[in-house]
């Protein structure tokens, strides 16, 4: 009987331990049949600050291309806390920018660009969302449109051709500041087909407009507490980043209300079609509570910053880099010399990053979900194994066999993007 009433208690136990290890045996198993991630080459990083040591000293798509010409076309790098991809072929360019746009498509957070686009409300550097698409509609239709590119084509010549007079007039053996000259160009051609006309009044703030863009654009860059979030707000509170922040939109936000409040002076509905430029539709877009005032300006601000600055950058190394050339006169070598400028010297040279919304594999490496994804547009400009030994130097004749479009239909050349 003693047998009989001890024999149940150590079959219980025995078939528990028995469980257990079948258990375990089985959970491990699962462990190793899984692959651990592949994740791609990245250089050994340092504790809390990552691989920011590997960027100094250098402008970033610099020291990213040497980088990359010792990891590979596709590499991890950590700053602070945060994973970086970065992009430098045309190839994985691709499979980010058109093959997995859909996970690719949004932008990482950051303090200063929600503080600029009053809140994550424009649609060039705030994170993918379904408010953000339908104004993306409006800003390609309103400000990219067949009938906005008739009058861009219309105003570009007639100030160019003021450029082109205003430099034949100029005395000879005396300096030009081209920069200054392309800059106020551009943003005549941009502010009239944009906003109706040149603005060139300063705000009651004070700044001058080439001030307010040339700060927000260094403000864009980021912060330390974009990487570092700890420490990081503390230091951008000593260095006096955050007042340099609201300094910032402040002058943005009183030039651009300046371009609404001129708008709103006169009778809207009493404009032909014709003569509405593009604040006058984003404000009759708001009549309608398609957009809220902060959308309105949000979108200005887009075209703002957007649409100046860049294409000076572009426009001032294609005339730097051929400024003894004796054949300019020729319209399509001019097209070869234009190109290779922007192959050269991209407006950009790292694009507004990315930011992965899963997990995907490029190049066939994983990468996850939050990952900040970076293209070195320079980087590709230059890479030899697409243009040749000679890919850092100046020669437009490359183009002459080459059919490579910078619109961003070739991945080989991003100078605006691509996708």
């Amino acid at each position: 009987m003693e047998i009989f009433t001890i024999s149940p208690s150590w079959l219980l136990t025995a078939s528990v331990f028995f469980i257990s290890c079948m258990f375990i045996y089985t959970l491990r198993s699962k462990r190793s049949s899984m692959a651990a991630p592949k994740l791609p080459p990245n250089p050994p990083k340092l504790p809390i600050i990552g691989n920011l040591h590997k960027l100094l000293g250098k402008p970033r798509h610099q020291a990213l291309w040497q980088l990359s010409k010792q990891y590979g076309p596709i590499m991890l790098l950590h700053i602070g806390s945060k994973p970086f991809l970065i992009i430098s072929s045309p190839i994985m360019a691709k499979q980010v920018l058109k093959t997995q746009d859909h996970i690719f498509c949004s932008r990482p957070s950051s303090k200063a660009v929600k503080r600029l686009t009053y809140n994550y409300l424009d649609i060039a550097f705030s994170p993918q969302s379904d408010h953000r698409r339908e104004k993306r509609k409006i800003l390609v239709s309103e400000f990219l449109g067949p009938k906005r590119a008739r009058s861009f084509n219309h105003v570009l010549l007639m100030e160019v051709e003021s450029m082109v007079r205003f430099l034949l007039l100029h005395p000879p053996n005396t300096e030009v500041n081209l920069s200054k000259m392309l800059l106020a160009t551009v943003k005549e051609v941009v502010c009239k087909v944009g906003f109706g006309k040149n603005y060139r009044e300063q705000p009651i703030k004070g700044s001058s407009w080439e001030e307010i863009l040339d700060e927000a654009v260094v403000m864009l860059n980021g912060s330390l507490s974009d990487h570092f979030p700890w420490f990081g707000e503390i230091f951008d509170i000593i260095i006096g980043w955050n007042r340099r922040l609201e300094k910032c939109f402040s002058n943005l936000d009183a030039y651009i209300q300046m371009i609404v409040d001129d708008h709103n002076n006169g009778m809207i509905e009493e404009i032909s079609e014709d003569e509405k430029d593009f604040v006058h539709r984003l404000i009759e877009l708001s009549f309608n509570n398609q957009l809220t005032k902060e959308d309105v300006k949000a979108l200005i601000m887009n075209v703002f910053t957007g649409g100046i600055d860049t294409t000076v950058v572009a426009m001032e190394w294609a005339i730097i880099q051929k400024v003894n050339e004796l054949d300019i006169t020729k319209m399509a070598y001019m097209k070869m010399v234009v190109k290779e400028a922007l192959r050269l010297h991209s407006p950009a040279p790292l694009l507004i990053p990315h930011e992965s919304s899963s997990h995907c594999q490029i190049g066939g490496y994983d990468v996850f979900p939050g990952t900040t994804t970076v293209i070195n547009v320079w980087g590709i400009g230059k890479d030899p194994n697409t243009w040749g030994e000679n890919a850092a130097e100046f020669y437009p004749e490359r183009f002459e066999n080459l059919d490579v479009d910078s619109g961003g239909g070739n991945f080989e050349m991003l100078p605006f993007g691509g996708g």
